[in-house]
């Protein structure tokens, strides 16, 4: 675990710094500017369709709360937590088997799947640090910004909760791809593309109505922060839906590990 940590700690350090600094940010504008304004004034220059889903979604941060929830929606975080669930496994996997150097770890007297759940349970950690790092970014700008209260904080603990399940799950899944494909470029861009392609079709599911069916599997669709927020989301049922996933792409990893061959 220590080995994992200093491997990715300098990016992790800089995730937890960046997205704290975020949601200060994020807080700091909705609360000093006029910003019903200026997305009202933006929005009149969209087409019908993008007008009404980013009124839909807009319109929810231009209270405290609503700005503290898109701020762990913010497609910057989402790609940062991307790069650290994609590379942990990617690091420790494919790329120590092109080196040779995972031939020589597994010589050494301990269970493959020992070597498996430790990575597993390292890259959890280190996500859920950099989460709750960014939720304490979240409560600090509200306490100094306006207040904080119970149903604030509940509910931002419910969204990195969800928020973590999600990124778990992108790191499972990218285990999974490690331990069967050969190289470590060629599984990070798989993981990579699928990530990116399941919030790409999320967005356009929710602007045409035609691919709308298509949200019920994608896993963008159980990361619900603004509704979360406001009372309207089911966080029992996401939360439900991405463990189930983690634990098939994790256990379906351990399977692939302890047949594989390592050359």
């Amino acid at each position: 675990m220590r080995l994992i940590w200093r491997t990715h700690r300098s990016f992790a350090i800089f995730s937890m710094v960046f997205i704290t600094l975020l949601q200060f940010l994020v807080l700091f504008l909705i609360t000093t500017f006029d910003v019903p304004a200026i997305i009202q004034m933006l929005l009149e220059q969209f087409p019908e369709n993008l007008k009404v889903y980013f009124s839909n979604n807009f319109f929810n941060t231009l209270t405290l709360d609503g700005a503290a929830a898109f701020g762990l929606n913010h497609p910057l975080v989402l790609t940062l937590l991307s790069i650290v669930a994609i590379s942990i496994p990617v690091a420790h996997i494919s790329r120590e088997i092109e080196a040779g150097t995972l031939e020589l770890v597994l010589a050494h007297p301990f269970r493959r799947q020992a070597l498996l759940s430790t990575l597993w349970m390292s890259g959890c950690f280190i996500l859920l640090i950099i989460i709750i790092t960014a939720l304490v970014g979240s409560i600090t700008a509200a306490a100094i910004y306006h207040h904080v209260d119970t149903s604030l904080l509940v509910n931002l603990l419910k969204i990195g909760m969800n928020l973590w399940l999600l990124f778990v799950l992108v790191m499972s899944y990218t285990l999974l791809l490690a331990t069967h494909k050969p190289t470590g470029l060629r599984a990070s861009n798989i993981a990579s593309v699928v990530t990116l392609v399941f919030y790409f079709v999320f967005f356009l599911s929710q602007l045409w109505e035609d691919i709308k069916f298509t949200s019920h599997f994608n896993i963008f669709n159980y990361y619900e922060p603004q509704k979360l927020m406001f009372g309207k989301g089911n966080f029992l049922l996401d939360c439900g839906v991405l463990t189930g996933l983690i634990l098939i792409g994790y256990f379906t990893s351990r399977r692939l590990f302890m047949r594989r061959d390592i050359p």
